[in-house]
């Protein structure tokens, strides 16, 4: 067998030119290791023996002294404001880390002698900084600074103050190493809280603390796994609700204009596929949208868009051999293999080689960063630029961490010139500093990629001497989804207008500048006047806002099932433009009614109308002309079906429907299908039979009026309730409950 290695491109790496690598890299490992010894007997020679830890001093001094930009004093002032939560949206590199130790050096000064602090980060790496960070500046003793994760298993005891926590052991551990007592002391710091968002990882926010701070420059949790994904507005998310709005923002056109980041141009090149490509394309795109009509119409409430649809999608594509089933797995298999064209389409490694035999024909020693989304195409396009000459270097996630390190080290001392990366280094890594940024891949997640690299572009020189701009060239497919990170953000917002180019280019030929990006965001509620809508209008602008449900007997549900109380015409008016009860959202600022409606070939936004007085979601532990359950006997002995019923609702003991079939049934769902409750001498139990024939009879006679659909429940207190136009109606009262086939069993 062959001793050779073979290279992503083929080519074989000779037995010698192994043996001289793996020399390379033993004398590199001794040297390292001569020089951790050093360090070592270093530090043991000029240590001074202490007994016992330190302790943290009365007073913490976070940031020896360092005065903060004004910017970073008013975010300060809005946290505090806020009521010491919240969450700082400031571009990367914006100096998050000192806006943070700055906050909580504020809290233990003025506030909180006893404050606890717990960082809960993404990586290692990150946690090794922050823990370099606070040891460089502050006045905090080692000893009070612990660690948990990457091989650390501190926590609050012995003294310790201040805890940095990776997140995947945080979310395990953290909420119970803080005790009641240290949480009535604790500040949570979540930094890259996007990364908190995540299911599993959520856990970590249920630790007790008295106060709560997120930063990210993306808190919003763009991503790009999804296709079409409709966004959460943050204050509704889970992270906004746990850690708090967005209290304050600095946003990277902001950050550039105060010199926080450096100037940069941003050239967007939209490339062409190539005619196969192009044709692949189209085939596999007409399959995916007769696919998704297909399921959207297959979909329950609540999974038809957005999100929740794909999703849902995936959760049934690899379930059982049913039609539902094959076409999801189509449709999943069909976007897969679009996302891989449109990654690997020959003109982006064409164009990116062009653009760096350019830069660095304009400065030679320049420095470039190269972002991809698939780590199999960042080795590939690494291999590539190898092959040509250029001094390149490959990291990503699936490297080991030696292999990371050290690309990103001959990357800063210049060996190398050139670093592909797969999305990481996003997050995590202390990046060295560069003069161009190649965006190969474009996806959603587009908007951190270029605030990562605008935190490490730098300014440099041309051959005479002039200063230039850093610049960032972002590659797209023309005309095809590709385009959809345009409409998702306002550039000229985000960056700045100066700073954009736009230019269509078919490598080989000179780029041909246009006057603008292919698509622009949808406007905002705000800029859309209503005054001029009617109901079924098409609406022009974003298709925004919290989301609700109605149904046929007029009322409003939110996505946790929450009742709305003052539903008003609303539900009849969806119902008129949709032509059925249904989904529906409510814009953020003008309270717009819309709904998406599918229409030929696409799904069309109409207005409905809109709402005048916002919706008052119902607290089931009360009612708003709620009586006391000590009156509750009494009320029922006059009480009538179709009456409304006064007292606290609560949780729902058992939720049924009726169906109007052999005169009326009341169903229960079960693992296998319905079970329906015995009526009356079917039942062995005469007084559960006799309950069951009087709540069918009471259910008759509210369908008959419209008052109740199929849906119904029974209370604590056994009491059977339906819901109309926001009100909650009494059925009928159950002496025992229902009798139910499987309950005999």
């Amino acid at each position: 067998m062959s001793d050779d290695l073979t290279t992503p491109r083929g080519r074989f790496l000779s037995g010698a030119e192994r043996l001289q690598l793996h020399q390379l890299r033993l004398i590199e490992w001794m040297g390292s290791r001569v020089s951790a010894d050093q360090k070592k007997r270093t530090r043991e020679e000029t240590s001074d023996v202490i007994v016992g830890p330190e302790t943290a001093p009365d007073r913490w001094n976070l940031l020896h002294n360092m005065v903060l930009y004004q910017w970073q004093e008013d975010c300060i002032r809005s946290w505090f404001d806020a009521g010491r939560r919240g969450t700082v949206k400031v571009v990367t590199g914006g100096g998050k880390t000192v806006l943070a130790l700055a906050i909580a050096e504020r809290l233990q000064n003025q506030e909180d002698p006893d404050l606890r602090v717990a960082i809960v980060v993404p990586t290692i790496v990150l946690m090794n900084q922050w823990y370099e960070e606070i040891e460089e500046r502050s006045n905090i003793p080692l000893s009070a600074i612990g660690r948990l994760g990457g091989g650390y298993d501190d926590d609050f005891s012995g003294g310790r103050r201040i805890l940095i926590a990776v997140l995947a052991s945080a979310y395990k551990l953290l909420p119970s190493l803080v005790s009641e007592e240290i949480g009535n002391h604790l500040m949570l710091i979540a930094d890259e809280c996007h990364r908190v968002g995540a299911t599993e990882m959520s856990k970590v926010l249920v630790v007790r603390r008295r106060f709560s701070l997120g930063l990210s420059a993306t808190p919003e949790r763009e991503e790009e796994e999804d296709e079409g994904k409709e966004p959460v507005r943050y204050e509704d998310s889970l992270l906004g609700k746990e850690l708090g709005g967005v209290v304050y923002e600095l946003t990277l056109a902001k950050a550039v204009e105060l010199g926080v980041v450096p100037k940069f141009t941003i050239r967007h090149f939209g490339l062409t596929l190539k005619p196969e490509e192009g044709e692949k394309y189209e085939r596999l795109t007409r399959s995916i949208e007769d696919a998704r009509k297909e399921l959207q119409h297959s979909a329950s409430s609540g999974k038809g868009s957005g999100g929740a649809f794909y999703r849902w999608v995936r959760s049934i594509s690899d379930k059982g051999s049913g039609w539902t089933s094959q076409l999801a797995a189509r449709f999943m298999m069909d976007t897969r293999q679009r996302k891989e064209l449109l990654y690997r389409m020959k003109n982006r490694a064409e164009a990116v080689e062009a653009l760096l035999r350019a830069e660095f024909e304009l400065q030679p020693d320049a420095r470039a960063i190269l972002f991809h989304e698939s780590i199999s195409e960042v080795m590939s396009l690494f291999d590539r630029l190898r092959s040509v000459g250029f001094a390149v270097v490959a990291e990503h996630s699936d490297l080991p961490d030696s292999y990371r390190e050290q690309s990103l080290e001959l990357f800063r001392k210049g060996i190398a010139n050139v670093v592909v990366s797969a999305k990481s280094l996003i997050e995590g890594f202390n990046v060295p500093a560069a003069d161009v940024g190649i965006i190969v891949a474009s996806s959603t997640s587009v908007r951190q990629r270029i605030q990562s690299l605008g935190r490490v572009l730098r300014k440099h020189r041309g051959r005479a001497g002039e200063e230039k701009t850093s610049v960032i060239h972002v590659l797209y497919a023309r005309g095809t989804v590709d385009d959809a990170i345009y409409a998702r953000t306002n550039w000229e917002d985000f960056t700045g207008t100066e700073r954009n180019l736009y230019f269509h280019w078919q490598p080989g030929d000179e780029p041909v500048e246009q006057s603008g990006p292919p698509r622009t965001p949808l406007p905002p509620d705000t800029a859309i006047d209503a005054s001029k809508l009617a109901p079924g209008d098409i609406y022009e602008g974003q298709y925004e806002g919290s989301e609700y449900t109605s149904d046929t007997q007029g009322n409003i549900r939110d996505l946790q099932g929450r009742f709305v109380s003052n539903p008003g015409p609303v539900p009849s008016a969806v119902k008129a433009v949709k032509g059925t009860a249904g989904r529906f959202r409510v814009t953020s600022n003008r309270k717009y009614v819309l709904v998406r409606v599918p229409e030929e070939d696409d799904w069309i936004t109409r207005f409905v109308t809109q709402v005048r007085e916002p919706f008052v979601l119902l607290d089931q532990s009360s009612t708003a002309n709620a009586m006391g359950w000590a009156e509750r006997d009494r009320w029922i002995e006059s009480a009538m079906p179709g009456d409304e019923y006064p007292f606290p609702v609560g949780e729902p003991q058992l939720r049924l429907n009726y169906r109007q079939r052999r005169g009326g049934v009341i169903a229960k769902r079960i693992s296998n299908g319905e079970a329906y409750a015995r009526v009356g001498a079917d039942a062995t139990d005469p007084t559960r039979g006799e309950d069951a024939q009087r709540l069918v009879e009471a259910c008759r006679k509210l369908s008959a009026q419209d008052l109740l659909g199929s849906q119904f429940e029974i209370n604590v207190k056994n009491d059977a309730v339906c819901r109309a136009s926001g009100r909650t109606l009494f059925i009928a009262a159950l002496l025992k409950g229902l009798e139910f086939p499987e309950q005999l069993s």
